[in-house]
């Protein structure tokens, strides 16, 4: 797999696997250094501030990866912009601790939680279960015609 292009390039199409592929390195990524950054800075301010950083900083691969997977689907990579952008501001929300405690959270923690939720759902139906298009597209070969 090669993982320069499948995180830093928004060209061509790739299939469901490589995408779930590409999502559970960044998920365990984002768990390992939020679980260092808790222990070294705790749910303060600074620590909160960190892990969005974290969080903006792995924007960009997982932009790529899920831009590719919507272009294998036959639509635009923007698409994953408009989720991804949407995930970000709750992050922004939630490191300003706008959102009350993790228990209980006030209105707009669970806003939040309910927009990160309806995201997440959209994702993995749309790119994690759904088959991308058969044959080539506007956005390249099929990603599957050298697999099979």
């Amino acid at each position: 797999m090669d993982f320069q292009y499948l995180f830093t390039s928004f060209d061509g199409r790739t299939n469901r696997a490589k995408w779930w592929a590409g999502m559970v390195i960044l998920a365990v990524i984002n768990i390992v250094l939020g679980f260092i950054v808790i222990s070294l800075f705790g749910m303060g301010f600074f620590g909160r501030l960190i892990s969005f950083i974290i969080g903006l900083a792995l924007l960009y691969p997982a932009y790529a990866v899920s831009a590719k997977r919507f272009q294998d689907r036959d639509k635009p990579g923007i698409f994953a912009l408009y989720g991804l952008g949407a995930m970000l501001v709750t992050s922004l929300i939630q490191a300003l601790g706008l959102t009350g405690t993790p228990q209980p959270l006030n209105a707009l923690g669970w806003i939040c939680a309910l927009i990160n939720l309806g995201v997440l759902l959209w994702f993995v139906i749309e790119l994690g279960i759904l088959k991308g298009t058969p044959g080539p597209n506007r956005f390249g070969g099929d990603p599957l015609a050298a697999v099979r």
